[in-house]
């Protein structure tokens, strides 16, 4: 298929670059930038879009960077923006993100927070997780979600993981290989047959909020600074609401609960989710706190537990979901416990849209929202967005 020129108009969710080629059909290509002219090879064509790689830049804007990653011109899916400087990255994914909810019609003025940026766009990620080739070296998956792009270093992650990652004896056997690193445990690194015990536990510290215990194999923020500014976001709007009950869906190990017990006496919240390992640790956590007396922690189903632990009306509920959302079974139950207030914390806005779309036809309204950039560089971003019920 011979080559195509296409002028690049928007960003699509996923740092995709958009434009129409002469056909008429809408092109989504990865690399470009809007206003730029490109020469693109057309990859895989569909009955209203194509998709396409990008042969070269003929005409560039004054925004674009060369990339400092040489994975990410072998095709590494991992950064979607490092062609372009920070603060065009931070503005289109707040323009993607008040897309959706503006598309799902839960979009007013007044509602978007200024987007919470990060500090640095390199080097943040305290987690780092690579495949095995078959070649026996280890890398990121690709953009066709089956090959695997060898890496020797991720300049994502810290610089001590990547120091792991060079220094690691490749096994034959071991799949995929994680690395974690906190500053008092440093690099610990696992693989899909490694024996961790599940009661290893880090130690993970969030400014101004202080110490936790996470299991090795737990749900933790990657970006300890970018998680600061979350939090605190979330405990403020705990506070506006006038309730002294939270529930804390999918609450790892009590991060969110035990913060807003600690800024707020009269508090008392319920944490629950699925992995027992991290409700042990949420519980050994309050007590370092000393909120153990006003945080229970229980695990199991959010959907089932919700509807044994949520009724009341007055309840502010916290939910901050996999990339997945809420189950069918944890949304009815959110939808039966009538919060007054729901603060949803997310990593995926498709998903997102979904939850919120069922939400509004309970009658609940978008009062706030906003991104906090927790993956800069990717084409991923944190949300915190707070409904009421009218």
């Amino acid at each position: 298929m011979n080559n195509s020129k296409l002028t690049v108009q928007t960003l699509a969710y996923g740092g995709d670059a958009v434009g129409r080629l002469d056909s008429g059909k809408v092109c989504f290509v990865p690399g470009g930038l809007p206003g730029e002219e490109l020469e693109v090879r057309v990859v895989q064509e569909k009955n209203s879009f194509v998709r396409a790689e990008l042969v070269q830049v003929l005409s560039a804007v004054p925004n674009r960077k060369d990339p400092p990653c040489p994975a990410y011109e072998r095709g590494c899916p991992g950064c979607a923006y490092l062609h372009c400087d920070y603060e065009t990255e931070l503005k289109w994914k707040q323009r993607q993100f008040a897309d959706f909810l503006e598309r799902a019609g839960l979009f007013e003025d007044g509602v978007m927070h200024a987007p919470v940026g990060a500090p640095q766009r390199l080097g943040y990620r305290n987690k780092l997780k690579l495949h095995r080739t078959a070649e026996g070296k280890f890398g990121m998956v690709g953009r066709d979600n089956e090959s695997i792009i060898p890496v020797q270093e991720c300049l994502l992650a810290h610089p001590e993981i990547n120091l792991a990652v060079k220094q690691y004896s490749c096994s034959s056997d071991a799949d995929t290989v994680t690395w974690r690193f906190t500053e008092q445990d440093k690099v610990t690194g696992f693989s899909t047959f490694s024996e961790v015990k599940k009661s290893n536990w880090l130690t993970e510290e969030i400014p101004g909020v202080g110490k936790f215990k996470v299991p090795v194999g737990g749900f933790f923020q990657t970006n300890i600074a970018v998680a600061a500014k979350l939090i605190g976001r979330a405990v403020e709007e705990i506070r506006n609401s006038g309730s002294d009950e939270l529930i804390e869906l999918y609450c790892g190990c009590g991060l969110f609960s035990i913060a807003a017990a600690k800024v707020m006496p009269q508090l008392r919240s319920t944490g629950i989710e699925v992995m027992a390992e991290s409700i042990r640790a949420a519980r050994w956590n309050a007590g370092k706190h000393g909120v153990e007396k006003r945080c229970s922690f229980f695990a199991g189903d959010a959907g089932a537990m919700l509807a044994r632990y949520g009724k009341g009306k007055g309840k502010v509920l916290l939910v901050d979901p996999p990339r997945s959302g809420l189950s069918r079974q944890a949304a009815e139950a959110v939808m039966s416990a009538s919060p007054e207030r729901i603060i949803y914390i997310s990593c995926a806005a498709d998903t997102l849209r979904r939850d919120l779309q069922l939400f509004q036809k309970k009658d609940y309204v978008v009062t706030q929202a906003g991104i906090f950039d927790m993956f800069p560089s990717t084409a991923h971003f944190e949300s915190m967005v707070t409904l009421m019920r009218r």
